[in-house]
């Protein structure tokens, strides 16, 4: 039968009050019965970590949060000791680790991770992992098989696995609702017997000016095996006898470089220390600030490796070259930089001399392109011809902005052969001949013609 019109408008509103009415119940149930529910709680939900208060009640941790009191710590085994920093392993043979870890709360896991520099295909990185949910322990010995896997965290680490290469192999443990805490960390080789060795072939243009700065071929021309793609591992002892680290730029990092090459950067970094600049123009206004400011990425220095072409040695190879500021679009490596750079230097980047202000000597510029900032609002087409400009170049390296075909503006380099120089008439970009403390007689060198 047909309702009312008036009729279907009070049945819609009784049911509305109904359906309000039921919700409030329900909701007022559920705050009721959840104290109980969370006392019935046993185990998270996958990828939710938790923490048991005392009162008895669960919290929800961040994931890297351990609790404020967690001791842990791992103690070496005599009999099966971890490979030590620098230690040499022959490939394809086995390793047996060992040693005990102990905390104050239930382990939940205990991991090995290896890693190989410059190699991450299979195996790498080559991860290993007991678990400990059914006979939760606060120790664990990395040779005993009481894991829900049966085995021991010894026997499922295969060193023969291992490619040619530098390792790092870190030893982490978990408790649960945080992230693993590292408890152990060694760096080590995994060498043939097979070796290779530099030789002159490997220089394309740049054998007679590495001869020139070393002096002795023993001093570069090393021992290597291949590890990935270009990438090789040198001879330990030549590493060992030649390279080292050294407090670099910016702040805090560690350079690994050649012994003969350290005091050319030493040298840099001295006049970099003690250079003031300031650029001013279109894109505002620097300030008067360090030189050494402008390092604000550091690259690499040391690294074995080939170029790209795998025939021609790489002069990173040695740590005679240092890279700079590589991800600013012009110091990248190709042929449109060389225009890039040069015009904006050249016509855009006007030397305005020596000033002062406020007791401090600095050298004032004026820039009037639009290339975008680095951090320290100079032009990112002009932070490292400064950075040669004022330290690299009174220190001695060549600038790979120079090169003939291409042109790399973050790679300095020592031992190796730029086709064009700094000072030259046609392609040279050096603005300052004059240095604040030295005289110009000292450092006004002549203009290089062109060959």
């Amino acid at each position: 039968m047909k309702l009312p019109e008036w009729n279907k408008k009070q049945t819609i509103l009784i049911g509305v009050l109904a359906g309000v009415l039921l919700c409030a119940v329900i909701f007022l149930i559920a705050v009721a019965t959840r104290p109980a529910a969370e006392a019935l709680l046993d185990e998270p939900d996958p990828g939710e970590d938790i923490e048991l208060i005392e009162e008895g009640t669960v919290s929800l941790l961040s994931e890297a949060t351990p609790p404020p009191d967690l001791s842990m710590r791992f103690v070496p085994d005599d009999e099966h000791p971890m490979p030590s920093d620098g230690s040499i392993l022959p490939l394809g043979g086995t390793y047996t680790i060992g040693g005990t870890i102990y905390s104050n709360y239930p382990l939940d896991s205990v991991n090995v991770t290896i890693t190989c520099a410059h190699n991450n295909k299979k195996p790498y990185p080559y991860k290993k992992t007991v678990r400990f949910r059914q006979n939760v322990t606060g120790q664990y010995t990395l040779t005993d098989a009481a894991t829900d896997e049966g085995v021991s965290l010894s026997s499922i680490v295969d060193f023969s696995e291992l490619l040619v290469g530098v390792h790092t192999l870190k030893l982490t443990a978990s408790i649960k609702g945080t992230h693993s805490v590292e408890l152990f960390r060694c760096s080590f080789y995994v060498l043939g017997d097979e070796w290779e060795t530099i030789t002159r072939k490997t220089f394309p243009d740049s054998y007679p000016e590495a001869l020139k700065f070393f002096g002795s071929t023993e001093r570069f021309l090393y021992r290597y095996q291949w590890v990935n793609g270009r990438y090789i591992v040198a001879d330990p002892e030549w590493e060992k006898t030649y390279i080292t680290e050294m407090p670099g730029y910016p702040e805090g990092m560690t350079w690994f470089v050649h012994v003969d090459a350290k005091p050319y950067i030493e040298k840099a970094f001295r006049y970099l220390e003690s250079t003031s600049v300031r650029v001013h123009g279109t894109n505002g206004d620097t300030g008067v600030i360090k030189a050494i400011s402008l390092i604000t990425e550091y690259n690499g220095c040391y690294v074995s490796r080939f170029t790209s072409s795998l025939k021609a040695i790489s002069h990173h190879t040695f740590g005679t070259a240092v890279d700079l500021n590589a991800s600013m679009e012009p110091n990248k490596n190709n042929e449109k930089n060389h225009a890039v750079i040069g015009d904006d230097v050249r016509d855009h980047l006007v030397y305005n001399g020596i000033r002062e202000e406020n007791g401090v000597r600095y050298y004032d510029f004026t820039y009037d392109g639009a290339y975008k900032c680095d951090p320290n609002g100079v032009p990112e087409t002009c932070v490292n011809y400064l950075l040669y400009e004022f330290g690299f170049f009174r220190a001695g390296f060549d600038w790979a902005y120079y090169y003939k075909s291409t042109s790399d503006a973050m790679h300095f380099c020592l031992s190796e052969y730029v086709t064009h120089k700094h000072d030259e008439a046609k392609y040279g970009l050096r603005k300052v001949y004059e240095y604040i403390g030295e005289t110009t007689a000292a450092t006004a060198a002549p203009v290089i013609p062109v060959q």
